[in-house]
């Protein structure tokens, strides 16, 4: 992760730098609206790739379901809850035939699940990538949805949460061509200090549960 912060972080340098062979600060503040594009484009990139890389490091310890704790788990079975919100009578997760009578159809796949709820907790945790979804706006509620469904502390950004929707509102300004205006030094600089502040924070995050096994219910789990 530090690497693909790294090279992230020298790439906005580069652009940024690239301000000394522009004259006038009106053609400055023009150019920064690229920047900005810029900032937002990789910040948007380096939180799914960390919650990527996350989640399979979770799915490479080959641990029971039961293992984690509840959100890790509800994550990875996706697949099993769509299938009991959608009343599928031919799904091959449940293996019951269900009753006719289409009054007891929901009462008894909740019944069924209960039964089986055992056995798919004791089936290894897999986590799909498409859990981690950014939605193309990453507004500090969306940050905060993916970090809730892959187990990590949903208030750890509440500090920058003006900060992160203030950057995706300019930069879709920008992208959609509604923002005429330029952007200043300073407003630049302080989106530029929080983006990486949370992006580092999100680092030394991952590296504290993964070091401490926050993800298990257990401090230690065996299979």
């Amino acid at each position: 992760m530090e690497t693909e912060l790294a090279w992230r972080q020298e790439e906005l340098a580069f652009m940024k730098n690239q301000l000394s062979n522009i004259d006038g600060g009106l053609l400055q503040d023009k150019y920064r609206k690229s920047l900005v594009l810029m900032l937002y484009s990789h910040f948007e990139g380096f939180v799914k790739i960390c919650l990527l890389s996350y989640i399979q490091y979770v799915n490479s310890l080959h641990l029971k379901r039961e293992c984690f704790n509840e959100r890790l788990i509800a994550s990875s079975m996706n697949r099993e809850f769509n299938a009991f919100d959608n009343n599928d009578e031919k799904c091959s997760i449940f293996k019951k035939k269900l009753p006719e009578d289409k009054r007891l159809h929901r009462f008894y796949r909740r019944v069924n699940f209960l039964e089986t709820l055992e056995d798919f907790k004791a089936e290894d945790l897999m986590i799909p990538d498409e859990t981690i979804d950014t939605e193309s706006n990453l507004w500090y509620i969306v940050l905060q949805k993916n970090l809730y469904k892959v187990g990590l502390p949903v208030d750890l950004f509440d500090d920058f949460s003006k900060d992160i929707d203030a950057l995706v509102n300019r930069r879709n300004s920008i992208a959609h061509g509604t923002e005429r205006a330029g952007v200043t030094k300073n407003e630049y600089a302080k989106w530029e200090t929080k983006a990486y502040q949370v992006m580092e924070d999100i680092i030394r995050c991952i590296y504290a549960t993964v070091s401490h096994e926050k993800y298990l219910k257990e401090p230690i789990c065996q299979t």
